[in-house]
């Protein structure tokens, strides 16, 4: 039985075309990019193209794309590499663990910190955010879509917000979940830093970059080589900055994100037609990035579900797949005030870009055989 992978939130296979530039850059062109000979010095050209085309993805300039070994560090490069002692913060309850971690040990640090509550739909509280701002906020980062329930933040509202209340902050947002699915112009969105990652894209996994509008106010987390402008010293990891750079060059165009928008939908509803206790968790139709949904089956656990359908051939996660082995419980749905059953049984469902209408039909006879079979065995609820 052929699997159906529908966990692309997680991550997605590396295309083609960059498992062979990454090849390349392993084995025939495996110089280091510091290194003035010829190998050294082709490699650095590659570095700077991935660079150039990362940077024009996005509206930025090539000076301001610093390349790290994934969202996570550049998270953290950005949050503690801008961060001012002894200023306040402002940050929500359902960014990702390498955003709130950052800010939990400034906050052990004697830093103030405000977490943003949400609604019911996974969107931050704008009353509550000007309430919260004040001339001493120096930083705040609020993601633009979140990774469990594909929320699109407000984000435009957000820094219109916080640029009148709180002239100083330096405004960050993790993009990782955002990049090639929804347009992004750091120019338009007036952001002082974004991070992206390249193994959510096609691209491999252990590299991701940092946009920073100002990399002199960037104060680095590693001291060595001075690599990246000084800013992210360490040997550049080259074949996956290269794999980067190609995976930039195949993001699709906008139309097939439409289309996949029209796919997760028609799967929602094959589902809703035999599984009528079936709830939607997070943003409602239309409002949510085009390739995650988050569907709870109240009083059924999801780890037993997610390893029912992984028998049935179905790959799909409880949660973030960078913490569902440490909770029981996803801090993101606790914060959506859901109840318990619906708490305890949501599903994330995340597509990848090429998932076909005939998927749908597939996949959906196959989640609801599991689901009715659990039925069977669990009772009804």
């Amino acid at each position: 039985m052929e699997g159906i992978y529908l966990d692309a939130a997680a991550t997605t296979p590396v295309k083609p075309e960059v498992a062979e530039a990454v090849k390349k850059m392993m084995t025939a062109e495996f110089g280091n990019p510091s290194s003035l000979h010829g190998l050294g010095v082709k490699a650095e050209k590659e570095v700077k193209k991935a660079r150039t085309r990362v940077a024009k993805s996005i509206k930025a300039r090539e000076n301001q794309i610093i390349f790290a070994s994934g969202g996570t560090e550049a998270n953290n490069l950005a949050l503690s590499g801008l961060n001012k002692p002894g200023g306040h913060s402002v940050t929500a309850q359902i960014e990702h663990p390498s955003v709130l971690e950052v800010f939990r040990e400034l906050e052990r640090q004697g830093q103030e910190v405000d977490y943003l509550g949400v609604d019911s739909c996974g969107y931050i509280n704008l009353t509550e955010l000007e309430k919260k701002l004040t001339l001493d906020t120096r930083l705040i980062s609020i993601a633009m879509v979140n990774n469990e329930i594909g929320t699109i933040q407000k984000l435009e509202e957000i820094i219109k917000i916080t640029r009148e209340k709180a002239p100083q902050a330096l405004i960050h947002t993790d993009a990782v979940q955002a990049w090639g699915r929804i347009p992004l112009d750091v120019q338009k969105l007036r952001v002082d830093a974004l991070t992206l990652s390249a193994h959510k894209m096609g691209g491999p996994k252990g590299v991701g970059a940092l946009f920073i509008r100002r990399p002199e106010l960037l104060k680095p987390l590693l001291q060595g080589g001075g690599q990246e402008d000084g800013l992210r010293s360490g040997t550049e990891n080259t074949p996956g900055i290269v794999g980067m750079g190609i995976a930039v060059t195949l993001l699709p165009p906008r139309g097939k994100m439409s289309s996949l928008e029209k796919v997760k939908e028609s799967f929602y509803k094959e589902l809703k037609k035999q599984l009528p206790k079936l709830k939607r968790v997070g943003p409602e139709e239309g409002e949510g990035v085009p390739h995650i949904l988050n569907l709870s089956f109240p009083g059924f656990p999801a780890q037993v579900l997610v390893q029912a359908l992984s028998e049935e051939g179905v790959f799909v996660s409880a949660g973030s797949a960078c913490s569902t082995r440490k909770e029981e419980v996803s801090y993101v749905l606790k914060a959506l005030g859901l109840q318990e059953k619906v708490l305890r049984g949501a599903v994330r469902f995340s597509f990848p870009e090429d998932f076909s209408d005939e998927g749908i039909q597939e996949a959906s006879r196959r989640v609801i055989n599991v689901f009715k079979r659990m039925e069977k065995v669990m009772g009804n609820v």
